[in-house]
């Protein structure tokens, strides 16, 4: 809630709107986090796992890695795959299928301006996690109830983004939802990272009582 409302008084003064706009650009400081925590997720669910894998169920051990290898997946993604750092040009016959001319899947024709949609799973995707980490089955993936509040922002976000692409609605409204669309993206990248971190302190205490 901090971030959001901080980042929106900056959109709101018109004197702070330009450095507003700066820091979600292209290799900024809100893409840049974005990157590092989907990354380090990443490596922490693949250690996770590899840690896990002496004292659980395949199936628990497969999710964890599977979660992770999207989540870099994602990292790489964030930064068109190294595009932005090692300013590689784009194959040409991938440049005309991407919307921006980059090195990435997402900004591919026909993938291009859904993403509120895969921001929206994420947000249902971590109450359902929510719900079955109250079950003892599904304990050790389970999502600690303290990320309810992302999930909801997440959630609430993606509606209307996906609302405003389908209804008329006014210019400012429409920028003020794009404009936090970074921002959003950089709060499911921290609580994937929390989520895992969580996780991982819950599964060391369980495993140190029970072995």
């Amino acid at each position: 809630m901090a971030l959001i409302i901080c980042y929106n008084i900056l959109l709101a003064v018109p004197s702070c709107r330009s450095f507003a706009f700066w820091l979600q650009d292209e290799n900024k400081p809100i893409e840049t986090f974005t990157f590092l925590f989907f990354l380090f997720g990443g490596i922490l669910g693949i250690y996770l796992a590899i840690k896990m894998s002496k004292y659980t169920e395949k199936l628990m051990v497969l999710f964890y890695v599977f979660f992770s290898i999207c989540l870099i997946l994602i990292a790489m993604e964030e930064i068109a795959w190294g595009q932005w750092f090692l300013f590689f040009d784009t194959p040409e016959y991938w440049k005309k299928m991407n919307t921006q001319g980059e090195t990435t899947i997402h900004n591919l024709k026909g993938f291009h301006g859904h993403n509120e949609i895969l921001r929206l799973l994420f947000g249902f995707g971590g109450i359902l996690g929510i719900a079955l980490g109250k079950y003892a089955m599904f304990k050790k993936i389970g999502v600690h109830i303290i990320l309810l509040p992302w999930f909801i922002i997440i959630i609430f976000h993606s509606i209307a983004d996906i609302f405003t692409n389908s209804e008329n609605i006014s210019n400012s409204i429409y920028r003020g939802l794009q404009a936090n669309s970074e921002l959003i993206e950089l709060l499911i990248s921290i609580s994937a990272f929390l989520y895992l971190w969580l996780n991982s302190k819950m599964l060391k205490k369980y495993y140190t009582v029970n072995t």
